[in-house]
């Protein structure tokens, strides 16, 4: 990748351990610093799924929309999920923060497609039901917190 010199990706790693979010303006002492562009910066936030440039909600789920999954219905699950969370394609997290929904190529669990995962626990056979069901199961925990 241009603009990026050796040992440059150490910070990034580290700054992984911290957050997922790049900001959008990072600060020009910080850049020069650790010896990357600010569009290098862009690139590894854009190029990278563990990075982002827009914050996440404290529960990710990532629905497969792979060919496997896809056949077998997964856009019928993710519009289940926009309208019960009130999200869109543009605006994939909630506005207190809670959820973000997004899609992925693939989750490589074809056999049990249509498949999400929801903070790293996988879901297999899939319906807009059970969906929308998992999300009201982590409403409730969360507002017991």
């Amino acid at each position: 990748m241009t603009g990026i010199r050796p040992g440059s990706f150490l910070f990034f790693r580290q700054f992984r351990k911290n957050t997922t979010t790049f900001p959008r303006k990072s600060s020009l002492t910080s850049r020069r610093r650790c010896g990357f562009l600010r569009r290098a910066c862009s690139g590894v936030a854009t190029f990278y799924a563990h990075f982002t440039l827009e914050p996440k909600g404290k529960h990710v789920i990532r629905l497969c929309d792979g060919t496997a999954c896809h056949v077998k219905n997964s856009v019928p699950i993710l519009e289940a999920l926009r309208s019960r969370l009130g999200v869109t394609e543009k605006n994939r997290t909630t506005p207190d923060m809670l959820f973000t929904v997004e899609t992925v190529a693939c989750l490589g669990a074809c056999g049990l497609a249509p498949v999400l995962v929801i903070d790293d626990e996988v879901h297999g056979q899939m319906t807009p039901q059970r969906a929308v069901g998992l999300v009201e199961e982590i409403v409730a925990k969360e507002a017991v917190q």
